[in-house]
């Protein structure tokens, strides 16, 4: 389960579209379900905490230090309003399952509403990753690629 874990975000890194910091890296044999894995990822912002954690090696300037906090900032506010009102449908689902005749009409427009939340959520995410990418010259992202094989392949060596 494991080798089909890391070969999935194998994958994923050749798209260049997920990052983790080393931290989190060490963490992956510790995780049983690797989607879990992907929302704590995505949540903190991959790419941008591998590249802030080597912004230095990747030769980083304030402003572009700045424009990734800010990428960062905004896509976690906006995902966090986005899960507090799939939280309250949530709830409106359980009140409405609750009733003995349930009105599975309004179940299931609760339901599509979730999903457009999790679409926005998901739009916000890759929004934030181009955007992050961009901020990069072309030869900080290939620095960067060479830095996340680096990380990787110490961590397939520590973990055998």
């Amino acid at each position: 389960m494991l080798r089909k874990f890391l070969f999935a975000m194998s994958g994923l890194l050749v798209l260049g579209a997920v990052h983790v910091m080393p931290a989190q890296a060490h963490s992956f044999h510790h995780c049983h379900h690797g989607k879990a894995m992907m929302k704590k990822m995505m949540m903190h912002g991959a790419p941008i905490p591998f590249y802030l954690l080597n912004q230095d090696r990747l030769g980083l300037s304030k402003n572009q230090v700045k424009q990734l906090v800010a990428l960062k900032i905004e896509f976690r506010k906006k995902a966090i309003a986005e899960k507090a009102q799939i939280k309250i449908l949530h709830l409106d689902i359980k009140e409405h399952m609750m009733q003995r005749n349930v009105d599975t009409g309004t179940v299931e427009k609760d339901l599509d509403k979730i999903l457009a939340h999790k679409k926005v959520i998901a739009g916000s995410y890759i929004h934030m990753v181009a955007g992050a990418h961009k901020v990069l010259t072309s030869d900080q992202f290939e620095q960067s690629k060479k830095l996340m094989r680096a990380m990787f392949r110490h961590h397939m060596m520590m973990m055998h």
